[in-house]
């Protein structure tokens, strides 16, 4: 498992405000939270970043660190409740990096401390940054209404440790709701981030993964994203810029800016409640329980972004196609689809304008997305993946 990451929204005592912590376990690659952070920046006032151990972030910034530390900061919070943390060149980004030594966790009580004051920081989002020293921090604290994303590469290492994390959190859930577990466990809200892909058929080994892990733990792990290999991102950490800052867009700006919408929509994590917070569960890493090639689609996925519309027998309603393969594509719209629903799909962004046939097969209301599959086969959707593998991996532009 290469990183976890939380992302957290609690309904404020004194209104809805979002508040969300990205919580991010594994500290390699920082530029991804802070690109999370700025895909959002239309959503957010405010946002603080706070990182308990192992601070990298004011690298990133060239933000400052607060004076006297995290500690100092939280004594002068409770003093004035209106103590802002350090300004960064991104707008409406505030960075409260931490003075914690890198030998070790900060203290149990400072971080339960810190976590306690996000309630009252004058913000829509909140991302709060730990080490890996903290893992356990992830179902520890912020047990309500939390969006928890896993990162991890497609390397086998990092998902047995990915399915050996999810399983000690699935036995966190049987030492404490015991026959209820697994209704418990049908309410966590999490993701899926794929990193470090180098063609669009490595994005199948994820969404098998979430499969599995649906099957044999009960954890629903939507895949929000796949990320790409990139000599920008490296580009990024040594010129101290986030990439979503950067000049030019690029295949992994367009992915942080459709995880941020797609967690920023789902406005059913204010209802739900999946609290994991006991003594720690060590796992062993061993083999996963079933091989992926079980659970991969015989068919591709490609990735796009296509602006197109989707005609039904009440109306038109204007859809975004996220992905397609040779038996049908993804759509996210604000339209309320039910499975069995029949439409065509007008794709006229694409040259020449082509329709085709669609049944819808299932959908997300947590993302505005519908699988939709082709009511037949023949040379329309082979047109569709032949359009989605010809534009690969888009340059920056």
């Amino acid at each position: 498992m290469d990183r976890c990451l939380e992302w957290h929204r609690l309904q404020h005592e004194r209104d809805t405000r979002r508040l969300f912590d990205l919580r991010i376990l594994a500290a390699e690659e920082v530029r991804l939270d802070a690109a999370i952070l700025h895909a959002i920046e239309h959503r957010a006032h405010c946002r603080e970043s706070i990182a308990p151990s192992a601070p990298r972030q004011h690298a990133l910034f060239g933000a400052r660190r607060p004076e006297g530390g995290l500690q100092a900061w939280l004594n002068r919070k409770r003093e004035r409740r209106d103590e802002l943390a350090p300004t960064t060149p991104v707008r409406n980004l505030r960075l409260l990096p931490c003075t914690a030594s890198l030998d070790g966790p900060a203290p149990i009580e400072l971080r339960r401390a810190v976590m306690r004051e996000l309630h009252d920081l004058d913000s829509e989002v909140v991302v709060v940054d730990v080490g890996s020293d903290n893992r356990d921090d992830l179902f520890d604290f912020f047990a309500a209404s939390a969006f928890r994303l896993l990162v991890t590469s497609r390397e086998p290492d990092a998902l047995r440790a990915t399915y050996a994390f999810l399983k000690g959190a699935a036995l966190r859930a049987e030492h404490r709701y015991g026959a209820d577990a697994r209704s418990v466990l049908a309410r966590f809200s999490g993701g899926l981030v794929g990193n470090a892909i180098e063609a669009s058929e490595h994005e199948e080994t994820f969404h098998a993964f979430s499969r599995l892990v649906r099957e044999h733990l009960g954890l629903p792990l939507p895949v929000v994203g796949c990320l790409r290999s990139s000599e920008r991102i490296t580009q990024s950490i040594v010129a101290r810029q986030p990439l979503i800052v950067r000049r030019g867009i690029d295949d992994n700006v367009r992915q942080f800016h459709h995880m941020a919408e797609a967690i920023m929509n789902d406005e059913g994590a204010l209802a739900r409640d999946c609290a994991l917070d006991g003594a720690p569960i060590d796992i062993t890493e061993t083999a996963l329980p079933a091989s992926l090639e079980r659970y991969a689609r015989k068919n591709t996925r490609y990735p796009v972004d296509w602006a197109a519309t989707l005609v039904l027998e009440t109306g038109e309603t204007a859809v975004r196609v996220r992905d397609v393969s040779a038996s049908g594509a993804a759509v996210e719209t604000a339209t309320k689809l039910r499975v069995g629903d029949t439409a065509t799909l007008f794709l006229e962004q694409l040259r020449g304008q082509p329709t085709v046939a669609v049944v819808v097969k299932n959908v997300v209301p947590t993302s505005n997305r519908v699988g939709l599959a082709f009511a037949e086969r023949g040379r329309i959707p082979q047109r569709l993946v032949a359009a989605a593998r010809a534009a690969g991996i888009r340059p920056a532009s």
